[in-house]
């Protein structure tokens, strides 16, 4: 699920209310002013740095910059230009 940054506006995160994951991401169209929330990283496990201002995950950082290296050589390939995903979030505010 991809949503264009030319179309979209990210708006903040939230808490997720979907089974095993950690944020959602809520994303505002510019034309219709519609809200739309998209769910990111796994509650399940750790993850570099949770930078999304709310902290929720925060004692689940490791800081681990190899662990780091690798995780962005493994999803680079779910981040396209221009567009927010899951991936993109993770990869922005997770990692």
């Amino acid at each position: 699920m991809y949503f264009s940054e030319l179309d979209w506006k990210l708006k903040g995160f939230e808490r997720a209310d979907q089974a095993n994951k950690k944020y959602n991401a809520i994303l505002i169209d510019k034309k219709t002013k519609k809200e739309r929330r998209v769910p990111f990283g796994d509650s399940r496990f750790e993850q570099y740095k949770d930078s999304t201002g709310l902290g929720l995950y925060s004692k689940q950082d490791h800081g681990d910059k190899k662990r780091r290296a690798l995780y962005h050589l493994r999803h680079m390939k779910d981040i396209k230009p221009l567009h927010y995903s899951p991936g993109y979030f993770s990869m922005r505010y997770l990692w």
